[in-house]
């Protein structure tokens, strides 16, 4: 009788600690959406088809630059809310702390783009969009 008492309170501190285990791996592991404090910025039409959007994130504080991401797409109608609604479901085509200094496209429907400053992140395939960066 007690060697089964002693085996229920082992299994019960064994599943407990594993549960414990799993929920702190969880909590340690969690990273929230690092798009839900963008604000859209400017936007800008560099063809009737083409339009490159610009959001920053300043949630960093001030030790930590803020983040501008750009996206390329088509018109996206509406409040500024909808327009960053509709931007996180894309990929940015450039995540980082500088800037775009020049957006054109080129007669053959490229998009050039001139970054300047620190890259997160380039995206090079964007849906039917061609896309090139230069340095």
């Amino acid at each position: 009788m007690p060697f089964k008492t002693a085996t229920k309170w082992i299994h019960s501190l064994v599943t407990l600690s594993l549960l414990i285990l799993v929920i702190g791996f969880v909590w340690l592991n969690h990273q929230p959406n690092q798009r839900n404090h963008d604000e859209l910025q400017r936007v800008y039409k560099l063809s009737d088809s083409v339009w490159l959007y610009m959001t920053v994130n300043n949630q960093g504080g001030t030790t930590v630059s803020p983040i501008y991401r750009y996206y390329l797409s088509g018109e996206i109608a509406g409040k500024d809310s909808d327009i960053i609604h509709q931007l996180t479901m894309k990929h940015p085509v450039i995540e980082g702390t500088g800037t775009i200094t020049s957006a054109s496209i080129d007669t053959s429907g490229e998009v050039k783009i001139a970054y300047s400053g620190k890259v997160i992140s380039i995206e090079s395939d964007i849906s039917d969009l061609r896309f090139s960066v230069k340095p």
